[in-house]
């Protein structure tokens, strides 16, 4: 890569093979299809569909969707190419030479984003059973004056929750911007409304996981409108598909259809980590739809073998894995196939 600019220099692309067959459960995707309803209803609206025509560059009608969803105003929301174009434009409209503080370990990209815009990164780590150390933070804040706080709650790939108190006491003592990370919440819960009760917060939200709704890559953020148009100042135009605002639009619009599937997967959740915790592997309490667990060589490859896909983290020079819940049969396999390792 001769051509490639001095600060990336040492940096590989990423790639991640596609994978069509066996048990997927390393990419935290919902356990089922999209609902049924929700696909006739978008094929109704494709008799209506133009694409000739350059899509909305304001996303209207996925805006005007959440704004009516959430009970806030349009100008309070906008939408990127999954949470991950929301996280670069963040980054890209707030961070020069600054300093971040996230928690450690937690979603990968935060600190890839924060190379891109020379972010000086300070990770902290979590007490023991991976809870959330709020004091920590709150000391690390008063001491770098960050100006980026990032809390993804629930935290991928540990599961673990903080709490609202704890998530207004972070709030309330930093002079920088707050991101909340809720990729995970509908399994959870949703604190979106600091996002409005305070001027230095921003919330991420996606449709790629309680959604069923990854292949569309549609994300958003709720914010005050000064942040949102500070986010705006970079977000590329037109940056959204026709296609994929109709389909998030009417996802969020039917967004009861997805609750007997939400509670479903918690349930599945639940019994993949009991089930784990039988075989005494000692999973992570999780309030999302994931487990995070230590596994040995021995297992994964075995899982490997069978064609049943986890995803591999290193954490304190250690492998750990996160599983995300599958359907019910999908998960016995699981425990049949990890019992033949044991």
């Amino acid at each position: 890569m001769k051509y490639l600019k001095k600060s990336l220099v040492g940096r590989t692309p990423y790639y991640s093979k596609m994978i069509n067959e066996g048990i997927i459960l390393n990419a935290n995707e919902s356990a089922f299809n999209t609902p049924k309803e929700i696909i006739e209803l978008v094929k109704k609206e494709l008799d209506k569909v133009d694409l000739r025509r350059y899509p909305d560059t304001d996303n209207t009608y996925v805006r005007e969707c959440l704004a009516k969803a959430y009970n806030i105003d349009i100008k309070n929301i906008t939408i990127g190419v999954g949470s991950d174009q929301m996280l670069d434009c963040i980054f890209r409209s707030l961070i020069e030479d600054e300093y971040i503080i996230a928690c450690n370990p937690t979603f990968s990209m935060y600190k890839e984003y924060a190379s891109y815009t020379n972010g000086k990164f300070i990770d902290i780590d979590f007490k023991e059973g991976f809870i959330y150390d709020t004091e920590k933070i709150i000391e690390t804040i008063n001491k770098y004056n960050p100006k980026l706080v990032i809390i993804c709650t629930p935290n991928n790939p540990t599961g673990s929750r903080m709490e609202r108190i704890d998530l207004e006491k972070i709030i309330n003592t930093t002079k920088g911007v707050v991101l909340i990370d809720e990729a995970y919440s509908e399994f959870d819960e949703t604190n979106y409304d600091l996002a409005l009760k305070y001027d230095n917060v921003i919330v991420l939200k996606t449709f790629s996981k309680a959604y069923s709704l990854a292949g569309i890559r549609l994300g958003y953020a709720i914010s005050c409108s000064d942040l949102i148009d500070t986010i705006n100042v970079v977000k590329p135009p037109y940056n959204i598909s026709t296609l994929s605002n109709i389909i998030a639009g009417i996802a969020i619009t039917n967004k009861d259809l997805y609750k007997e599937n939400i509670k479903e997967i918690v349930k599945l959740k639940d019994e993949l980590y009991n089930s784990l915790c039988k075989l005494g592997l000692n999973p992570n309490i999780s309030y999302s739809n994931f487990i995070f667990v230590k596994l040995n060589d021995k297992i994964y490859n075995h899982l490997l073998e069978s064609k049943i896909y986890i995803r591999r983290l290193m954490y304190n020079n250690e492998y750990w894995y996160r599983i995300n819940t599958g359907t019910k049969e999908e998960n016995e396999i699981v425990i049949k196939t990890i019992k033949e390792a044991l």
